[in-house]
């Protein structure tokens, strides 16, 4: 992820042009916390409520990921039965990389925050064209350099990930952010196929939306 909590410090090739303009200039229009986005670059959108403290934060709630039905959304052929299996994975690894720090809670209580991704859109790996543009010695060059850039593998798929987090007891809106999510470039794995990819990313995710929280937590008022 790129950020989501530094403020929160806290998303491939869509074949749809007017669908990802649509995201470069607007916050997805059905996400609820779209009015209180702000435009980073391209697909990247942010709000952090001012004088955010998650000093106190010890519990969790962690929503099943939401797949986004907003005119907006981006899986241009990505089937709904794989919308909704890439929604379980992402939820999964979020579970099991906050239960390493926070109480996985059910119900609202106090010093808690809730957590809810929602899945806007994504886009196909290229099964077996990605692997080989990977290993070959001039696909492993590019993939090189596009690791160290932080961009996707050629032939390798992405995701269009929201992030909100709430109050648990009063759902007031503490942060948000819209971010287009793609694996290393040079994981092998995430380019066997597009379910492969979406673990990659969802891991990722997990893992550096959990640190960027403790990260958070650590910072004195």
């Amino acid at each position: 992820m790129n950020r989501i909590v530094t403020g929160i410090g806290l998303a491939g090739l869509l074949a749809s042009t007017p669908a990802l303009a649509q995201t470069n200039d607007n916050a997805p229009e059905a996400l609820s916390s779209a009015p209180e986005l702000k435009h980073d670059k391209k697909e990247s959108w942010t709000y952090i409520k001012p004088g955010l403290n998650l000093a106190g934060v010890t519990a969790m709630q962690i929503e099943p990921t939401a797949v986004y039905r907003g005119a907006d959304a981006q899986f241009h052929d990505v089937s709904e039965a794989d919308r909704e299996k890439y929604a379980v994975i992402m939820t999964e690894a979020l579970q099991e990389q906050m239960g390493k720090s926070f109480q996985l809670i059910t119900r609202p209580a106090a010093n808690a925050i809730r957590l809810k991704l929602t899945l806007i859109g994504a886009s196909k790996t290229t099964g077996g064209l990605a692997t080989v543009s990977s290993v070959l010695p001039i696909g492993l060059l590019t993939n090189a350099v596009k690791s160290a850039a932080g961009k996707k593998g050629t032939f390798t798929g992405s995701a269009l990930i929201a992030v909100e987090i709430f109050d648990s007891t009063t759902n007031e809106l503490l942060a948000a952010a819209v971010r287009r999510e793609v694996a290393d470039a040079l994981d092998i794995s995430a380019t066997i196929s597009t379910t492969e990819t979406v673990k990659s990313i969802a891991s990722a995710f997990a893992i550096s939306l959990h640190n960027r929280l403790l990260e958070a937590k650590s910072r004195k008022p």
